[in-house]
Order: C-alpha cells, then structure tokens, then sequence
C-alpha cells in the first residue's frame, strides 16, 4: 500500500532547532508574515502566551501557515516557539551601530504537511466506492501531480526553515 492511505502526507515532523544565545526576535517575528504573503499563505498566530519571571520572559508562540493549492490539496505549516529567559540587550553590530536584540533560549518545533482531499469530495471509508476512485486517482492518474506537490512543500518548507535559521543565527 502507498501514499494513497496517508493523509495528510508529512513533510517535516517535528522538527527541533534550538539557540541560547542573542538573536533578533521581533525580525522573525515580523518575517513570519511577510514570508507567508510572499508565498500566498494564511497566516494565523493560534496562540500566544507571555509570561515575566525573574531570569527573563517565557514566550510560547504557535503559528499555523495555511495554503489552499487546489480543490483537493492544501498545505499546512506549523511553527511552535518556546522561549525561556528572554532578556532584551544591545548590541553592537560590524557597522558600528548599537541594536536591540534578545538573549535567551530558543526552541523552534517545526512541522509541514500536505492534506488531500481536503474539502472531503471523497470518503476515506474503506469499502465506499467514492473512497475507491479517490485510491484509484492517487495511486495511478494523479500520482505524479501529487508527488510534485509534496516536492513543492518541501521546497517551501527548506525556504522557511533557512529564513529562520538565519534569524537565529
């Protein structure tokens, strides 16, 4: 059995980068959005929550990064932020110039994903016939289209993942 049975089809799971140290914070926070309209994505933060202690702030971030591509496949993007110790500090850049950044420690979770039949045109009950057809597409007429689909969330995907590796960075 192939990939007709997944879905969605994971391009990324789970996917941990970690940071202590400065990066600039509200650059990619202000990224996020910019890259997602760029790339002609519905962008939602679905949760926020800030909380002030005595070694710094504690963020936890999660955005949701949505693309519908056709009638039947959509993209799904997510980003989980965890923040612990944030502290804002200057820092002098190679210019000369004096910047506010943050010190912390960081923990990106990041995961993408390509939902199919996502509109439900077709069951996805073993033994219905519409779920038939929808096998029958997958496995053999739209099999190529749907593989250079899942090549195009990956490219995205690796487009993101370096935007924010070079925030962090």
């Amino acid at each position: 059995m192939g990939k007709e049975r997944k879905n969605p089809v994971k391009i990324f799971k789970n996917l941990l980068i970690k940071k202590a140290g400065i990066i600039d914070f509200d650059g990619m926070f202000a990224m996020i959005p910019d890259w997602a309209r760029q790339y002609h994505y519905d962008c939602i933060e679905k949760k926020h929550t800030e909380k002030s202690g005595p070694t710094g702030t504690y963020i936890e971030s999660i955005w949701l990064l949505e693309r519908k591509v056709t009638y039947y496949i959509k993209f799904l993007i997510e980003l989980e932020f965890v923040i612990r110790d944030m502290n804002t500090v200057v820092v002098e850049e190679p210019d000369g110039t004096k910047k506010k950044r943050n010190e912390g420690r960081f923990e990106i979770v990041f995961s993408s994903k390509m939902q199919k039949n996502y509109l439900k045109n077709f069951s996805e009950k073993k033994g219905e016939f519409s779920d038939f057809l929808r096998v029958i597409y997958e496995k053999y007429i739209g099999k190529l289209r749907l593989k250079s689909y899942e090549d195009k969330l990956e490219d995205e995907s690796r487009d993101l993942l370096d935007e924010l590796k070079e925030r962090i960075d």
